[in-house]
This record gives structure tokens, C-alpha cells and sequence, in this order.
């Protein structure tokens, strides 16, 4: 199923990835940030539902100056940290949300047209990443501006040796499948104002000849991949 996996996101086919009982139980519709079309982004809006957010790599967001939402407020304290506590979380300890930012170049950001520009520029940006030698920060800046209507999502270093959410799942297979380590991701919700079941995701995959894969099989994987997820890097 893995190698199914990997050989979709190559070719730009969506995934599904289920990350597991006892955590979300939620389905997230998956895509290489590369490959995000208005087409793509516009069936993961109608398909899914949910919010729809583009992944990094830890050591990646830190050459770019990006952090942690919540643990940069609860550093500086204002408004009140409190706010900004999620040792609450009913599904893990640590969120992986970062800024939300638009490209430059879009109008309002939020139409299939504008998000696709952001998700694939971001991509493209890091898939650029060591030609600026140190200066990524700026770069990154004169290229995007934050608030805007995609969520960066940062990936743990060390992936599932420190969380499994759908962050590290997708961002782990797109690293792996030799793309540039990022991925778009949704979650697929249901008419009854619930996450769309487990089952109803894999009769969506099934209708639409996707590949349905689950968190605890990409775990298994990764305990078996000398590189960790790292390509050497």
C-alpha cells in the first residue's frame, strides 16, 4: 500500500490518509504541494470540506523564520498566554499550525485561483530553498505576506518520534516520494456536521479509484526507512 502511495503523489494523484483511531479519526484528502492546481484545490475544497492547509518541514520552516502560533504567543505573552495554551488538546499535545499566508501576487487569496498560487509558489519556494544561501528570510517575505487564507502546517523534526498527526503522515510520504517535502492537505467532513467516517472515506476512495491508506501503516514504514524521512539531508 505504501508503494501504491508514493507512486500516486508522484504522479499527482490525491491520497487519502486516515490517521488512526483514538486520535482525530479523521481522513484527509492529500496532495504534493507541486501538483496544486485551481482543478485540485477546487475538488479538495468540494470533496473535503475542511480546512485546507499546506505542510513544511520543521528545519525548512526555520530557515524561512516561521514558528509555532502558539508557542511565539505564549513566548512574548500578549495578549494573555493563556489563550494561547493547548495542553488541552482532546486529540494531541502540541499543534502544528503556524501562520496563515497568501502570495503576493493574489487578489483576495481565498478563491481555487489564489490558494492554488500560494500552495504552489510555497512549494516551488522550497524546493528552491538552498540557492539562497542564507537569505531565505528574505526572500520568503518579498514573495508572501501573513494574514492570509492558507495555513502552514510545521512538521515535526524526527516526524513520529515526536507527533502523528496528518502534518507528519503527509509530509513524510511526499518526502519520501522524492517531491518536494510538502504537502496540501484537507479533511474530508460529512453532511451531518461531523468528520466524514472512516468508512465513508473508503467508499469515497473506492468511487474514485484513490488510494486510502492509514497512519499506523505509514508509521511502520518509517520505523523500516534507514533515512527516517531525511533523504540524507
Amino acid at each position: 500500500m505504501i508503494e501504491r502511495a508514493l507512486e500516486d503523489l508522484r504522479s499527482g494523484r490525491p491520497i487519502l490518509i486516515f490517521d488512526g483511531e483514538g486520535r482525530e479519526g479523521e481522513t484527509d484528502i492529500v496532495i504534493p504541494s507541486q501538483f496544486a492546481s485551481p482543478r485540485m484545490i477546487t475538488k479538495m475544497r468540494m470533496d473535503g470540506g475542511g480546512l485546507l492547509c499546506v505542510t513544511v518541514r520543521e528545519s525548512d520552516s526555520r530557515k524561512l523564520g516561521l514558528f509555532f502560533f502558539d508557542s511565539f504567543f505564549r513566548k512574548i505573552g500578549q495578549p494573555d498566554s493563556r489563550l494561547f495554551y493547548s495542553g488541552d488538546l482532546k486529540y494531541d499535545s502540541d499543534s502544528a499550525f503556524s501562520l496563515p499566508i497568501n502570495h503576493r501576487s493574489t487578489f483576495t487569496g481565498i478563491p481555487d485561483i489564489d490558494r492554488s498560487k500560494t500552495i504552489t509558489e510555497f512549494a516551488h519556494f522550497l524546493g528552491n530553498l538552498q540557492k539562497y544561501n542564507g537569505t531565505a528570510k528574505d526572500h520568503f517575505v518579498e514573495q508572501f505576506r501573513s494574514p492570509g487564507h492558507v495555513w502552514i502546517l510545521i512538521a515535526r523534526d524526527g516526524y513520529f518520534s515526536r507527533r502523528r498527526g496528518h502534518t507528519e503522515l503527509s509530509t513524510y510520504l511526499v518526502e519520501r516520494s522524492g517531491l518536494i517535502p510538502s504537502a496540501s492537505i484537507v479533511e474530508m467532513l460529512s453532511s451531518d456536521g461531523h468528520s466524514l467516517s472512516r468508512d465513508k472515506a473508503k467508499e469515497y476512495a473506492a468511487r474514485e479509484s484513490l488510494t486510502f491508506i492509514e497512519g499506523k501503516d505509514i508509521v511502520s514504514a518509517w520505523k523500516h526507512d534507514s533515512r527516517n524521512g531525511y533523504r540524507g539531508l
